[in-house]
């Protein structure tokens, strides 16, 4: 009895352990940097589930397993949905949050987002990046995984990606006093369907676009940056 009690918890490890790591390596995310707020918040429905679920011997083993499958089809969902629909990436995931352009700090913003941003934190992080002050960087954000990206003394502030997967990220361009309708106009004066676009970066004065075709176009941008 006890034989058959250690052997059924052994096979319910390893279909857990199957089903979780052809999981992790479906979606592509087997290390922690990868993950996202989603994965992190999967991972306790699937200790949940596992740990709640793996020593209760009433739990048939099929049951176990569609329990088990179902949760990560769920996660699965979320994550697709987060790839593909900005408005629910903003909401689940979270959007980068740019704390110092052009020098300055962005009070404003970082009023905005207070309960996300620590500044002691952001000061440390960049003295792990080798910056010895505030007055060292050009350009700061926090992004959605909580790590600062930087730039020092230069003209030209980092890329952006304004369009992906045939979707405008609004949120983004409203920052370079720019709206929808004229980069819509700008793409179909370049007789470029939006709804080809795999990703559209904007770095410099142009913006370099990617369609699913895997063919690459560029077109200049000339837009005025609010905060310069």
């Amino acid at each position: 009895m006890i034989n058959d009690l250690y052997l059924l918890v052994l096979v319910k490890l390893v279909i857990s352990f199957s089903i979780l790591i052809s999981y992790m390596s479906f979606i592509g995310k087997t290390q922690i940097t990868q993950f996202n707020a989603i994965d992190f918040i999967g991972n306790f429905v699937f200790g949940a589930v596992v740990g709640g679920s793996i020593y209760n011997m009433s739990l048939p083993l099929v049951q176990f397993t569609l329990l088990l499958l179902l949760s990560v089809s769920f996660m699965w969902f979320l994550n697709y949905l987060s790839r593909r629909f900005i408005p629910f990436r903003r909401i689940a995931v979270g959007e980068p949050i740019v704390i110092i352009k052009n020098g300055r700090f962005l009070l404003s913003e970082i009023e905005r987002k207070k309960r996300k941003i620590d500044i002691f934190r952001v000061l440390s992080q960049l003295h792990c990046m080798g910056f010895h002050s505030f007055k060292d960087v050009y350009y700061a954000e926090i992004q959605t995984d909580g790590l600062i990206a930087a730039i020092k003394d230069t003209a030209t502030p980092p890329s952006e990606i304004f369009i992906h997967s045939g979707s405008i990220l609004e949120s983004v361009i409203k920052d370079y006093d720019l709206t929808k309708e004229q980069l819509e106009e700008k793409l179909i004066k370049a007789e470029i369907e939006i709804e080809k676009i795999f990703v559209a970066e904007h770095y410099g004065d142009r913006l370099y676009i990617t369609c699913n075709d895997q063919s690459t176009k560029s077109i200049k941008l000339e837009i005025l940056d609010n905060d310069q």
